[in-house]
């Protein structure tokens, strides 16, 4: 079973990879100061701002999916890391890169539990 999520681990390392945009293309992006009006720019603004939240989330997913791997490699994978139980398989395979139990992740989410995310 852990093969199997380690399998989805790495396409998903590798999906994030592909849809990562190369920094070649930020070069590419259109220039804020040649804009021929206020409605260009505010457009070219919000234009550039999503895709830089994009390359953020998706380097965000990388690092989960690359500290879910080390999981596995150090033999901890699948073990919540709040209370130690084992993370059910159904909850790991929705989120591979899943940390806490579905109790504790319950518990992160209402503010109760102490460490830090």
């Amino acid at each position: 079973m852990q093969e199997m999520l380690r399998k989805r681990l790495i396409d998903a390392l590798a999906d994030c990879r592909v849809r990562a945009c190369p920094d070649a293309e930020l070069d590419e992006q259109p220039r804020l100061d040649a804009c021929a009006d206020e409605n260009e720019f505010a457009s070219r603004v919000v234009e550039v701002g999503m895709h830089l939240a994009l390359r953020r989330r998706l380097e965000e997913r990388r690092g989960e999916i690359e500290a879910a791997l080390k999981r596995l490699d150090r033999g901890c994978y699948g073990d919540c890391e709040e209370c130690g139980e084992e993370i059910g398989l159904a909850r790991l395979m929705a989120n591979p890169t899943a940390q806490l139990c579905v109790y504790c992740q319950a518990d992160s989410e209402r503010g109760q539990l102490r460490r830090c995310a």
